[in-house]
């Protein structure tokens, strides 16, 4: 294992390996597909909790990026000839924001931009500075987010005809740690203002109600906390997309495969081909994640090898179950997808790819994108269930049953 693989399997988190690989992907995509309507194809993206840019291990000397690096690189290496990407990144910490600096300073890019100060004070002037440009907004934060009136407002309403989207991380365990302040005492020290902090966060109090709901008394309090925050995400989720009249893709993040999600990583989008393009980052991110985990594996195993060295190698048989998992992973995929085909026209003759998105890919929503679908469309086409896939993109294509 080299020294990078070591890093990268010590120090990254899953849930970054998984949050950065969408990002990185979906950032690339939404540029050049929004940048072919926009004046001077000019595009602008913010980052509201930028952190320090890039990350170096101290012991390895090895750098790791960060939401900023990964947009630079992006903005400097492919994009740079077809679109011009605009980016704002915002850090409150002053340690933080020294070290975005100097990512900024290597990076060169004159249209970067880095601020100094909370999200709050500079979201409007990050905005208006990306004026008749498309956007796309990531908020990161370490705990509850900007307020939903801010969420709304002023960025998913946000002025002009180029499409805004909001990439949020929401921090389910910072719902799942806060909200239970609601059971204590009410003179318990710091109870008021952490509730006060959530009415502002979640545009109202309504949150209160779902912690106390009658059938969530009785079980143990970390559960009941869960499920509550599960609930209060899936509503706030509801509440953004009614108010500000868009729809929603949701990517639950776990670090560990049966491990309870502590993040919602979720795309606020106002046109429904954007779906098309998430789900395919989505998909390959998640392709990360397993890696990332199974790199964790074999790193254990080589370990075991060299201490304990046996007749049969440690490695050799975990590397065998990876890839035995990872291709019913993807025979799953191709099957969801198939039985989602075959269910959804049992009472109808065609699905649009586009608008029928979710019927489409069913269980395999997320882990399955277009390669699998290609295949699950092939497959249904030579059991004669329905005609044939074109040859181009299936991004708006229609399925269509034989007769």
């Amino acid at each position: 294992m080299t020294a990078n693989e070591k890093f990268f399997a010590e120090n990254k988190k899953a849930a970054a390996v998984l949050k950065h690989g969408v990002l990185k992907r979906y950032l690339a995509k939404f540029a050049g597909a929004t940048a072919s309507t926009a004046p001077g194809r000019r595009v602008g993206f913010l980052d509201g909790y930028a952190g320090e840019g890039a990350y170096t291990n101290p012991r390895t000397g090895v750098v790791s990026e960060g939401s900023p690096a990964i947009a630079l690189r992006i903005a400097n290496d492919e994009l740079r000839a077809n679109v011009e990407l605009h980016c704002r990144f915002i850090e409150r910490d002053e340690k933080a924001f020294t070290a975005l600096q100097r990512v900024l300073a290597a990076a060169n890019n004159p249209q970067a931009v880095a601020l100094h100060g909370d999200v709050r004070d500079h979201l409007d002037s990050a905005l208006e500075s990306f004026g008749g440009m498309p956007a796309l907004v990531f908020i990161d934060p370490f705990g509850s987010g900007p307020d939903i009136e801010s969420t709304v407002e002023k960025i998913l309403k946000r002025g002009g005809d180029m499409p805004t989207e909001l990439l949020l991380n929401f921090s389910i365990q910072a719902v799942r740690r806060m909200g239970p302040r609601l059971w204590e005492k009410p003179n318990a020290p710091g109870r008021e203002m952490t509730l006060a902090r959530m009415d502002e966060w979640l545009g109202g109090d309504w949150w209160r109600e779902v912690f106390d709901a009658p059938d969530l008394q009785g079980i143990p309090k970390e559960e009941r906390a869960h499920t509550a925050a599960l609930r209060v995400a899936s509503e706030y989720r509801l509440r953004v997309c009614r108010a500000a009249g868009c729809l929603a893709y949701t990517v639950p993040i776990h670090r560990k495969p049966a491990d309870k999600e502590p993040f919602w990583l979720i795309l606020f989008f106002p046109r429904r081909v954007a779906m098309w393009y998430f789900n395919e980052a989505v998909s390959l991110a998640l392709g990360d994640w397993r890696k990332f985990l199974a790199d964790v594996e074999l790193d254990a195993a080589d370990r075991i090898d060299q201490d304990q060295p046996g007749i049969v190698s440690q490695l050799s048989l975990v590397q065998a179950v990876i890839d035995a998992d990872e291709a019913q992973i993807q025979a799953d995929a191709i099957k969801d997808i198939k039985r989602a085909i075959t269910s959804a026209l049992s009472t109808r003759t065609s699905l649009s790819t586009r608008t029928d998105f979710a019927l489409v890919f069913g269980a395999a929503l997320g882990v399955g994108r277009e390669t699998h679908l290609r295949k699950a469309w092939k497959e249904l086409a030579g059991e004669g269930v329905v005609v044939a896939p074109p040859t181009g993109s299936l991004a708006n294509a229609t399925i269509r049953r034989s007769a």
